[in-house]
């Protein structure tokens, strides 16, 4: 059994757990609408259980009888926060993020989905657990993109010009 895919995992949930750091310090000193207080609240519990994540995972011994299920069990429950984060009404003024949010569930379930193939067949498949980790570093950088969202920066990657022209002539033909 490998664990190397193991040390990766513990890197990005320290990474979004700094993250949600940041989000937490951005989003103390916006507004105060119902709407925004509940989404606030939501983000954080989000980055909060990612932080629990991060614990459980550094706790599993790889030698453990158990490591792969309790591996296999958090990264469900991992999937679950962010399909539970995805389904989050997102306040005005942050655009793109709803998008973001969804792609990072959807990439977040493709990883889990692969994970617990190349763990559960026969033999470890590190050619699936390797595209389970390409799908989590997806879901990564989506959720990277959104903290500088809420920072107020729209990163370069994710803007298109042709998002504008598209919108333009939608609003045109109106």
């Amino acid at each position: 059994m490998k664990f190397n895919s193991l040390k990766k995992k513990r890197r990005f949930i320290r990474l979004t757990a700094s993250i949600a750091v940041c989000i937490s310090l951005f989003l103390t000193g916006c507004g105060k609408s119902n709407e925004f207080d509940s989404y606030k609240a939501n983000m954080n519990q989000f980055f909060e259980n990612l932080r629990i994540y991060d614990s459980s995972i550094n706790a599993i011994d790889p030698e453990s009888d158990t490591a792969t299920s309790d591996l296999l069990s958090l990264l469900d429950s991992m999937d679950q926060s962010f399909a539970q984060m995805a389904s989050l009404e997102v306040p005005d003024g942050f655009p793109g993020v709803a998008q973001l949010a969804a792609e990072a569930s959807e990439y977040m379930t493709e990883a889990v989905s692969y994970y617990h193939q190349a763990f559960e067949g026969e033999e470890y498949d590190a050619v699936l657990a390797d595209v389970a980790k390409q799908n989590y570093d997806r879901a990564n950088l989506r959720i990277q993109y959104i903290v500088s969202i809420f920072q107020g920066d729209i990163p370069e990657e994710i803007y298109t010009y042709d998002d504008d022209t598209a919108d333009e002539e939608a609003s045109d033909e109106q």
